[in-house]
């Protein structure tokens, strides 16, 4: 909509504004920094007993209300002063538009805002459907105004006509959804000012809400991801003194819990044996992604491996399996799927952290039962970034990596042992799974 101000008048041309370069990069930087200086200085000041409430009374001031007022008090001046009646003239005029921007603009509305959404959380390129209610409280009419709801980067403003009184404004609106992250929505303040645009008057009323935008995700069973359906688990190489999987005797150690001691073969040795169990592991998904923007080729593909891993995390946690998630820029909170999801909103590609390498064994580390390791890359690193990162995982877990490229078809290859597979694109994606345990 256009706008209710008019072009602020200027009195000599202003230099150009860089448009690249450094010298663009100066100017964002000397603006940014001109507008925190003054918002820093007014809040200061507004905390002050005396000069605090005229402080906050100024700010609704325009930059041209004020040149306007010093128009009109220049032009009482220079007409007082010289007896000049034209000047004199135009400052009554000036007095006047002050005097009904004053008027227009006083008062407070007594309004109840309330800004609804009907979820918190969509996937991306779905839109998010709202709700902004405006209700007038008191038995008067309540002029009217305009509703501001920042929205992300974006500002959406809803124009309130005037209530009378008790009767309610609803207004439904949507919000597209682009691409993955959190969009802020609100704080939801009210705007009030005179037509000229001389005075703006501003009442928060709804703090800002947060909108998770989740990755796409398509169906994955969990048995198709490697998990073994023996409940009590996997066994391993490992021999431990108590488990469910027997493994053989031994003679007696101190410090051996005597509950395993065998006493028949005792009996018939004459020195304690007591069994020996192979450890067995739970089930346990570990899911190694790759955050380093050197490995992938563009932003496009590095969604589709966020997709990827959140389509097989997301599996995993529904089906109440044990699931870790580790990056360069750390964990990611698998409690439930909308924790999970919720954490991968916020993880975008990172220049100048660790390589596959480095993270596979950091990943190892943090999670050594991990029985499964999927590692997600893209579809730049090479062959022996691949084959060093298979080394660092644990030896007794079934591990595969899921490289991403979206100009290749889905195939299978062994670098050391280690399948890759690669994953064109998102509805691939149980298909390849399917290759890289078989």
């Amino acid at each position: 909509m256009p706008s209710p101000y008019p072009k602020r008048p200027a009195a000599r041309k202003a230099p150009d504004r860089p448009k690249s370069g450094m010298a663009a990069s100066a100017w964002k930087k000397a603006a940014a920094w001109t507008r925190r200086t003054r918002v820093r200085t007014a809040d200061r000041l507004e905390g002050l007993p005396v000069v605090g409430p005229a402080v906050k009374a100024l700010r609704i001031i325009t930059v041209f209300g004020w040149m306007v007022l010093l128009l009109a008090v220049g032009s009482w001046y220079v007409g007082l002063r010289w007896q000049w009646l034209e000047v004199t003239g135009l400052a009554i005029l000036l007095t006047f538009v002050w005097i009904v921007a004053i008027i227009w603009t006083i008062g407070m509305v007594r309004y109840v805002v309330k800004l609804k959404l009907a979820g918190q959380r969509v996937v991306v390129e779905e839109s998010a459907v709202g709700e902004l209610s405006v209700v007038n409280t008191s038995n008067r009419p309540c002029a009217s105004s305009v509703i501001e709801v920042p929205v992300g980067a974006a500002l959406a403003q809803f124009a309130v006509p005037i209530l009378t009184g008790r009767s309610e404004f609803t207004e439904i609106f949507t919000v597209p959804t682009r691409r993955r992250g959190i969009i802020t929505i609100g704080p939801v303040r009210s705007v009030r000012g005179d037509g000229l645009g001389l005075l703006r008057r501003e009442q928060n009323w709804v703090e800002a809400q947060e909108l998770y935008v989740h990755p796409r995700t398509v169906n994955v069973a969990s048995n198709a991801i490697g998990f073994i359906r023996d409940i009590e688990g996997a066994t391993t190489h490992d021999l431990s003194s108590s488990d469910v999987a027997f493994h053989a005797l031994r003679e007696y150690l101190p410090g051996d819990d005597r509950r395993n001691v065998h006493w028949r073969t005792t009996a018939r040795t004459g020195r304690l044996m007591v069994r020996q169990f192979e450890e067995s592991r739970r089930a346990h998904l570990l899911i190694v992604f790759d955050d380093d923007a050197r490995s992938w080729h563009n932003y496009r593909e590095y969604e589709l491996g966020v997709s990827v891993a959140a389509s097989i995390g997301a599996a995993v946690i529904r089906e109440r399996r044990d699931l870790s998630f580790t990056s360069q820029l750390g964990p990611v909170p698998t409690s439930s799927p909308n924790a999970f999801l919720d954490g991968l909103t916020k993880i975008e590609p990172k220049a100048g952290v660790e390589r596959l390498g480095d993270l596979a064994r950091i990943a190892t580390d943090r999670e050594p039962q991990a029985s499964v390791v999927a590692v997600v890359t893209g579809s730049r690193p090479e062959a022996s970034e691949l084959h060093r990162a298979h080394a660092a995982l644990p030896v007794n877990a079934r591990s595969f990596a899921l490289r991403i490229h979206e100009a290749e078809r889905v195939s299978r290859a062994l670098v050391g042992g280690f399948p890759i597979v690669t994953i064109p694109s998102l509805d691939s994606l149980p298909l390849a799974l399917r290759k890289a345990v078989s």
